[in-house]
C-alpha cells in the first residue's frame, strides 16, 4: 500500500529515526521508521513540530502503522 499526501509533523525525528506525521484532511497518524535514502531522511529529520511536508510513503511489513518515506518535500507556509 502506498500513500502520497500532505502531512504535519507531530513528533520530530527521534534518536531511533522515527518521525510521527498527521495526514490531511483525515487526521490519521503515521510513523515513518525507514527512509528511501539519506536525502529523504535528512529532509524529514530537519523538520520541527508543526512543519508541513509532502511525503510519498510505502508501508513496511504487513501489520502496524510503520511506513517508509520514499520522498519528502517541505511545504512553504503561505
Amino acid at each position: 500500500m502506498d500513500r502520497t499526501g500532505t502531512y504535519t509533523v507531530v513528533k520530530p525525528c527521534n534518536d531511533h529515526g522515527t518521525t510521527t506525521l498527521r495526514e490531511h484532511p483525515r487526521n490519521g497518524t503515521v510513523h515513518v521508521v525507514e527512509y528511501d535514502d539519506p536525502a529523504v531522511e535528512d529532509a524529514l529529520s530537519n523538520l520541527d513540530i508543526g512543519s508541513v511536508v509532502r511525503v510519498e510513503l510505502r508501508r513496511t511489513g504487513r501489520r502496524g502503522n510503520a511506513w517508509r518515506a520514499e520522498s519528502a518535500q517541505p511545504v512553504d507556509p503561505i
